[in-house]
């Protein structure tokens, strides 16, 4: 059996794991503070407990909205919109997702130094999606003008 991998195909893929991470994310949600219970258990320094539990939540919210996003943009790519505003704008939203990721860390940071490493790779994500952004929003006003050219 020899499946051809087409965009499609793809395509389809990166929706279901964006609908399964988002998912996921939900569920983290309401086991927060289980979660950081366990890290104040096994970490073996000083406990964060309320610290990480408040960064977490705020984290997983930005996550859930990245992901709520993202989701987006896949469905209006499945639709053949490709160089829209909407587009742009999801693009956007993600990129300063992940810049808010990398604030929540940042300030994590304080108390676990590994979570700064977390908030430079949120930071330099955000930056390369708002490279991506400034070049979809170029496409899409040379569509549009192209769009008017006889």
């Amino acid at each position: 059996m020899n499946i051809k991998w087409t965009s499609e195909n793809s395509l389809r893929l990166s929706r279901i794991l964006t609908f399964a991470v988002l998912v996921l994310a939900v569920v983290i949600l309401f086991l927060i503070p289980i979660i950081t219970q366990w890290y104040d258990d096994v970490s073996g320094k000083e406990p964060i407990m309320p610290v990480l539990t408040v960064c977490a939540y705020i984290a997983d919210v930005i996550v859930i909205a990245a992901l709520w996003e993202l989701n987006r943009l896949l469905t209006n790519i499945s639709k053949q919109e490709l160089f829209t505003e909407r587009n742009t704008r999801c693009v956007r939203i993600i990129s300063w997702c992940c810049f808010g990721l990398a604030a929540v860390f940042a300030v994590l940071s304080f108390w676990r130094l590994l979570a700064l490493l977390v908030a430079v790779i949120a930071a330099f994500v955000g930056l390369i999606l708002r490279v991506v952004k400034n070049m979809l929003a170029t496409a899409t006003e040379l569509r549009e003008e192209n769009d008017y050219t006889i």
